[in-house]
């Protein structure tokens, strides 16, 4: 009996699974990856359809529900996840240009990377300023503490940690606590 139950609720996790992602693909074709977008941010597991969307993550990462993919271009080929990640809820990922977060990184609730700008419509514009987009990188091991802001062209060094509230506007360096807006060095961590 038992055994029994076990190959009934194996096929009915792989059918909800399954249906699961149907309803994505049916989202997917009717709405573009503006939908898809959409829905990812209510799925309890939302790594399966970011994979299959494109998105490059790698084993033993969580993906918490409630993140928000925004700007994405067709799919999620701009997103790069290491292993052993956890990207918290509430998140913003920016996919305009590439975000990569490398292995054992942490990304805490509320946090924002900002991969664009986009001034199109602004009387700025007619000014000079143009639109600009660039990558980010969260080097192996560092950890955003909650509601920090990373913008474009930014990288987070390796085992650098970002200070609740932080809005990093230029590079990170390795082993170095950060905080502040615009984020500064704090002190230098020791390995």
């Amino acid at each position: 009996m038992r055994l029994v139950t076990h190959k009934l609720l194996r096929a009915f996790s792989y059918l909800t699974h399954n249906a699961e992602l149907w309803r994505l693909e049916l989202i997917y074709r009717m709405f573009g990856i503006d939908g898809l977008s959409h829905e990812i941010r209510f799925l309890r597991t939302p790594m399966p359809a970011l994979r299959r969307w494109g998105a490059q993550i790698g084993g033993n990462t969580l993906v918490y529900p409630g993140v928000t993919i925004h700007a994405a271009q067709g799919d999620f080929s701009n997103l790069i996840i290491g292993s052993n990640v956890r990207i918290v809820r509430d998140c913003l990922l920016d996919l305009t240009d590439s975000i990569r977060v490398e292995d054992n990184a942490i990304i805490s609730m509320r946090c924002n990377l900002i991969t664009h700008r986009n001034i199109l419509h602004s009387p700025l514009a007619q000014m000079g300023y143009s639109p600009a987009r660039a990558p980010i990188v969260v080097r192996r091991g560092a950890v955003l503490f909650a509601n920090v802001t990373v913008l474009m062209g930014v990288m987070i060094g390796e085992c650098a940690m970002v200070a609740a509230g932080a809005v990093v506007t230029t590079d990170v360096p390795d082993w170095t606590l950060v905080g502040g807006v615009p984020a500064k060095p704090i002190k230098e961590l020791k390995f």
